[in-house]
């Protein structure tokens, strides 16, 4: 049997593991185990030893996310069977029943595109991984030390503002209709907040491992800029003194990541040489990331553009209208109720615009920084002919992220998502214009009559 002092040891043995991360695994293990136990990954971090982490699919895994995907299927089944959504209790109409059919038949075929697809095409994503954790060991390679501490936090960060968020937006909705004596069933409820749920830890998941590319590009484009410096500089020595002086420069970065090298001029077409192959893998890495997230992306963004379309319309509807919908809920519950579940799928696409956004725009800097080093480097034919054939990569190796490639994920999506949704609402307020009785100009002959009478002399 352990003493108390062993296992007292053994548990900040555990604890400091866990803050400290060692590798590229390790400080994504918060993500990968919080979908691994949603069931949306069969696979999550192993320790086979001693600061040796890896990706490893298991049978619980796939057993799992068969359970969550039955689940959520009975879960709508049941919602169809009972003719119950939690929409009709709120706003009874034509488009109201609409709204509340393409939600359910448009989030349960993307519950089990996305159960299935994360499941049959797992390899997709580890490899992603796999790409990232190799850029680590070349930037090791000259000398770039990552602190994986800083990407821990931020995926704890990350979590933590999920669940907040989610129990936040759970709670007020519950709380709007049992205070109103409505009552809804659970499968119903599941059936409503399932979707969002599910689009919460894709989004998490989404946002870490791109965010990990961001990064590396980042870095990428520091040590470009280190090396402008030094060849700015060197064109200030003779060519003796370049021969003789070693410099060591330092990169600093703000999540205490710092690389240290030499500026020889035999190391420097090294580095540049090392840039592009790190520069390739993360292309590889972002690669896998847009074929393995393109059916969910396309899942999310249609899932966020019909329920924001149809919650615009019924805020609408109720704040400059005096039409009395019929319901238990004030004016203010509805406006709330409604206004909460489109404001936070409006937030989750932003949230994956912006990261891809930034993604993209740190690669295109990469290229703008090569030919700012070619520009200034009059001493080392070889570093410019590295130089070069890294600015022909850079045009062949893009970065880009779409939804099965009907659109991309950039800044660009979300002005085409205001057009439609503008459109949609247009037409959306034209018919329920045709649907509701047309005002009674037409006075029934006893009524003209009897005002005739009223206003004759």
């Amino acid at each position: 049997m352990p003493s108390p002092k062993s296992t007292e040891m053994a548990t900040r043995h555990w604890f400091r593991d866990c803050i400290n991360p060692k590798n590229f695994y390790a400080a994504q293990a918060p993500i990968l185990k919080s979908t691994f136990i949603g069931g949306l990954t069969p696979f999550t971090v192993v320790n086979r030893r001693r600061h040796d982490s890896a990706l490893e699919c298991t049978i619980f895994g796939y057993v799992n996310s068969f359970i969550h995907s039955a689940t959520f299927c009975t879960c709508y089944v049941i919602t169809l069977l009972r003719h119950e959504s939690v929409t009709a209790h709120f706003f009874d109409s034509e488009i109201s029943t609409l709204g509340d059919i393409l939600q359910i038949i448009v989030g349960l075929v993307a519950l089990i595109m996305t159960f299935g697809y994360s499941v049959f095409r797992r390899q997709t994503l580890i490899d992603s991984f796999h790409a990232l954790a190799r850029t680590d060991k070349h930037f090791k390679e000259i000398g770039v030390e990552t602190d994986y501490k800083s990407t821990l936090f931020f995926n704890y960060g990350l979590l933590l503002i999920q669940v907040i968020v989610n129990l936040a937006y759970i709670s007020i909705s519950i709380a709007i209709v049992t205070s109103s004596g409505v009552y809804i069933c659970g499968p119903t409820w599941a059936a409503f907040f399932l979707p969002f749920i599910m689009m919460t830890m894709i989004n998490s998941l989404f946002v870490c491992i791109v965010n990990q590319a961001k990064h590396r590009f980042y870095l990428l484009n520091k040590i470009l800029k280190s090396l402008q410096e030094i060849s700015v500089d060197k064109r200030r020595l003779s060519f003796d003194e370049k021969q003789e002086e070693v410099k060591v420069v330092k990169i600093q970065k703000p999540l205490n990541i710092s690389s240290v090298f030499s500026n020889t001029n035999r190391y420097m077409p090294d580095v540049i040489n090392q840039v592009a192959s790190i520069q390739s893998e993360i292309c590889d890495a972002c690669d896998y990331v847009e074929d393995y997230f393109k059916v969910q992306m396309l899942t999310i963004v249609t899932i966020s553009f019909l329920i924001s379309v149809f919650d615009s319309y019924y805020v609408l509807e109720t704040v400059f209208t005096d039409q009395s919908t019929d319901t238990p809920f004030s004016k203010l519950q509805f406006v709330t109720f409604f206004f909460c579940q489109g404001f936070m799928h409006v937030v989750g696409v932003i949230n994956i615009v912006l990261v891809t956004s930034l993604t993209i725009q740190e690669n295109k800097q990469i290229a703008v920084n090569v030919h700012k080093l070619i520009n200034v480097n009059h001493y080392d034919e070889e570093l410019t002919k590295q130089l070069t054939n890294l600015s022909l990569q850079m045009t062949h190796r893009k970065v880009a992220f779409t939804a099965y490639g009907f659109f991309k994920l950039d800044f660009t999506l979300l002005f085409t998502l205001v057009g439609a949704a503008t459109t949609y609402l247009v037409i959306l307020v034209q018919f329920s214009l045709n649907q509701s009785p047309p005002c009674d100009q037409k006075m029934s002959i006893p009524d003209l009559a009897q005002g005739n009478a009223t206003l004759s002399p």
